[in-house]
């Protein structure tokens, strides 16, 4: 009666404890979490952290998630799941300033429409019904972001497109844009002759960046760079003078962020052609950006005597070569596709083409104190080519083609510097000129004091090539009622745009880089298959070779033509065939036999390492793990009733001693 009582106590005291661990966990642990991924995956960076802790005022998040069909596309569960699990990691650790809604938008519901008016998109189903899966956030002064539909190819990019969307809804402003440039970006090729004649049409993505952002165009020459930019552009400047240089130098000490275009040959920043051959000896000599000093500064280097060849992505031009039209590759001129895009920056994850003409390239300066991160890259079928080569001759682009040497590298044609940095006027700003007049003198002595070291870590785009901003190299145009409309063919407006949003972000944003994915390969799986193929794939194509001919063997002897007679009179519809062709036909067949069993074995083989492995993995998760459980309960048991009978026995000798 004693030991059931206990017992019974024993129970109804665990169950307090449980009950009481339960309550005071839901009160005080609510926010706790353990991320047990490899990759912390649903761990924030310190600069999401950061960017949620300045919110000054509530953010309205409502996810829109159309649960019930999620069954219905494959994979689309999985990763709704872990968008939701990184806006709930948010709202967690916003304090309050987020507030996050998950909508289920039932076709034909009032939910529905809503997400369609808040500009969400909806994938269309099997069944007709519209899956959706996208953001829509709003802050207390009706600003508005969306992300219109999650994209699981962006899924490593996942938390910087949130903590971009916020980081927006969090300043409300426009962001500020300065553009150093000594080309005609504002007024087009045209130049000022087109200008005087009336004829002035911008360049296409100068008239972009003006839609999204406050642009302001900056002076050839001046003193110091406004504090209120929140990014400096310069594209191909036309000779800035030591003070222009070390205005720039200071507003990137000050964290200034720059994104510069410069150029070993700038077709683009030179006067309209006389010739409409684009393949014309251009002028000796090509527009210097001068920015040397600035770069070595920053820790870059552009050789502005070299351009960068590429064999495999040359362009195809057609041009006249020993009195016959041809169709060559002009290495010179460069059409990059995916693999050039360093996929782990945001910046150029979602580009798929773009063009350069003549592009130099960029190289880390030996012991520079920055990180230098290519983004742009040509192929490893490229090489050097001396600017002079083409700036005094302009051979034909067979001759250049036939003489060209690759180095079995890639080229650097456009990265992202940061990190610590100093300035590139270690003694201060350079005197000013003699000739100074008192306006001049007047603003030089107002200058804030110098920097010598920059105060944050800085952050650079730079980019060896300014001729991907002519019209003619990305954009088709044409005029609807009077009005431009550009069609792009590449994305190089899309690059300059998603640099320059990237780079007017706060350093919190900036330093963000792309995650792992939640989706885990079976690597293991894939190398044994890797294997299996090197071992038995030219054995399958040797017989599957084999097997064709016999086949093709077989049929022509089983055609009456084959036998090389005539078919006997009255025997219209039979074929004579003789006893050994009979014989043959048969050995043919039972070739074909053979050949196809061998075949199926060969394919057996390719799927025997991973079947035994998932043989394995079924038999350690259904029968290995269950049989050491019992295995333990066993010996738990045995363990027990030895202890037992040991106690029994010693009770039993302390009674006979007594």
């Amino acid at each position: 009666m004693t030991r059931n009582f206990s017992a019974i106590a024993a129970l109804f005291l665990a169950g307090t404890l449980f009950f009481a661990i339960n309550v005071l966990s839901n009160a005080t642990l609510h926010s706790a979490r353990f991320d047990l991924t490899e990759d912390g995956l649903f761990t924030l960076s310190e600069g999401t952290l950061n960017t949620l802790a300045k919110l000054d005022e509530p953010i309205r998040l409502r996810f829109f998630y159309s649960e019930k069909l999620a069954n219905d596309i494959p994979g689309a569960q999985a990763y709704s799941q872990r968008v939701r699990d990184m806006l709930k990691e948010f709202e967690a650790k916003a304090d309050g300033k987020l507030i996050l809604e998950i909508i289920d938008p039932e076709p034909f519901s009032e939910a529905e429409d809503k997400a369609v008016a808040l500009g969400i998109q909806g994938l269309e189903t099997g069944g007709g019904d519209k899956f959706f899966l996208g953001l829509a956030a709003s802050n207390m002064v009706d600003g508005q972001e969306t992300i219109p539909f999650f994209a699981q190819d962006r899924e490593q990019f996942l938390e910087y497109d949130l903590t971009r969307l916020i980081a927006k809804l969090s300043t409300g402003e426009q962001p500020k844009v300065g553009v150093l440039t000594g080309l005609p970006l504002d007024i087009g090729k045209g130049g000022v002759e087109g200008l005087m004649r009336g004829n002035i049409e911008p360049f296409v993505l100068y008239e972009q960046m003006g839609e999204f952002y406050d642009v302001t165009l900056l002076p050839k020459q001046f003193l110091q760079v406004d504090a209120d930019l929140d990014v400096l552009v310069i594209v191909q400047p036309d000779n800035p003078d030591l003070l222009t240089r070390y205005a720039i130098d200071q507003f990137v000490m000050r964290g200034g962020r720059v994104i510069a275009f410069t150029d070993p040959v700038s077709e683009v920043a030179k006067p309209p052609a006389k010739t409409k051959n684009p393949l014309a000896s251009p002028d000796a000599t090509s527009p210097s950006s001068e920015l040397a000093d600035l770069y070595q500064s920053w820790g870059i280097a552009m050789d502005e005597n070299i351009i960068v060849g590429d064999r495999k992505n040359g362009l195809r031009v057609a041009v006249d070569y020993q009195g016959e039209r041809q169709n060559v590759a002009y290495i010179a001129w460069l059409g990059l596709g995916k693999p050039a895009f360093n996929q782990e920056d945001p910046v150029t994850a979602d580009l798929s083409y773009m063009t350069f003409a003549m592009p130099g390239f960029l190289t880390p300066l030996e012991g520079a104190t920055t990180q230098f991160t290519p983004l742009i890259s040509s192929s490893t079928d490229s090489g050097p080519i001396e600017a002079t080569l083409i700036l005094r001759r302009a051979p034909n682009p067979i001759d250049l083609l036939r003489d060209f040497e690759p180095t079995a590298q890639s080229y650097t044609i456009a990265a992202r510097v940061s990190g610590p940095a100093a300035s590139a006027f270690p003694a201060g700003p350079p005197p000013l000129p003699e000739d100074a007049d008192d306006v001049l003198r007047e603003r030089y002595a107002a200058l804030p004091a110098h920097i010598a070291q920059a105060q944050s870590p800085i952050n650079i785009i730079a980019v060896a090539d300014t001729d991907m901003w002519d019209d003619g190299w990305w954009v088709q145009s044409t005029s609807f009622r009077g009005q431009r409309i550009a069609v792009p063919t590449a994305d190089n407006g899309n690059f300059v745009l998603g640099a320059i949003e990237n780079m007017t972000g706060s350093n919190e944003l900036i330093s963000l880089r792309s995650r792992a994915r939640s989706n885990r390969p079976f690597t293991v799986v894939a190398e044994i298959l890797a294997s299996a193929e090197s071992r038995y794939l030219a054995e399958e194509q040797r017989l599957e070779q084999e097997l064709k001919q016999t086949e093709a063997r077989l049929a022509q002897m089983e055609r009456p033509s084959s036998a090389g007679m005539p078919l006997p009179e009255g025997g219209a519809g039979q074929s004579f065939i003789s006893a050994e062709q009979e014989r043959e036909i048969a050995r043919a067949r039972e070739q074909i036999a053979q050949t196809r069993a061998a075949l199926r074995e060969v394919q057996r083989s390719l799927r025997e390492d991973v079947d035994r492995l998932a043989a394995t993995l079924r038999f350690i998760n259904i029968g290995l793990m269950p049989l050491i459980v019992a295995l333990a309960a066993l010996l738990f048991g045995w363990i027990r009733r030895q202890r037992r009978k040991q106690r029994a026995r010693n009770a039993w000798l302390t009674e006979a001693k007594q």
